[in-house]
C-alpha cells in the first residue's frame, strides 16, 4: 500500500489541517478500479506531448493498457517510458505519474485479457505484436482531491 503524505501548503491560503478529510488510499484505488475510461498523457524524447483515452485495468497497484506499437503513444512509450494518467472526473479525482513497460507475462496476459472481458464485454487479441500491444504502469506517485475545496482533502500517495 503507499504512503499517503500531505503536501505542503502555502500558510498563505489558510488551509486547515483536518486529516480526518484528506483522501484514503481505498477511496483512490476504488476510483482507479471502476474507471472506464483513463486519459494517459505520453511525451517523445523531444518534449512533443501526447493525450489519449484508453481502457485500461488497475490490479494490484499498476495499471495496464493496450495501444498500437505504431500509435503515437506506443512510439512514445518505447522512446520514453514516463507516463500520466488520470480518471475522467475532475470533481474526485486521481492522477497517477510513473513510468512504462511492456507487458509480456503469458500468465498476466491471460489473467488481463479475463479482467477486460469482464470490465468491457471485449477479448482483447495479442497475438500479432505488430499490432497491438500491452503496457505496465509501475506508479511512484498519485495525486488525489475532491471539489470544490481541493486543498482540504488533497493527497498523494507515494508508492
Amino acid at each position: 500500500m503507499p504512503r499517503r503524505v500531505r503536501p505542503k501548503l502555502p500558510q498563505k491560503w489558510h488551509v486547515p489541517n483536518e486529516p480526518k478529510r484528506w483522501i484514503i488510499w481505498k477511496h483512490a484505488r476504488g476510483k482507479l478500479t471502476r474507471e472506464k475510461v483513463y486519459w494517459i498523457s505520453t511525451a517523445s524524447t523531444r518534449g512533443k506531448p501526447h493525450a489519449a483515452p484508453v481502457w485500461g485495468i488497475w490490479k494490484n497497484d499498476n495499471f495496464y493498457f493496450e495501444t498500437d506499437p505504431n500509435s503515437p503513444k506506443g512510439r512514445n512509450l518505447a522512446e520514453n517510458p514516463r507516463i500520466v494518467f488520470h480518471v475522467q472526473d475532475g470533481m474526485d479525482t486521481v492522477i497517477v505519474e510513473g513510468t512504462t513497460e511492456r507487458e509480456k507475462s503469458p500468465r498476466k496476459l491471460r489473467t488481463l485479457k479475463t479482467e477486460y472481458v469482464r470490465k468491457y464485454a471485449y477479448k482483447p487479441d495479442w497475438s500479432d505484436e505488430q499490432h497491438q500491444i500491452v503496457f505496465r504502469v509501475k506508479p511512484k506517485i498519485a495525486h488525489a482531491w475532491k471539489a470544490p475545496r481541493m486543498h482540504r482533502t488533497l493527497v498523494n500517495f507515494i508508492f
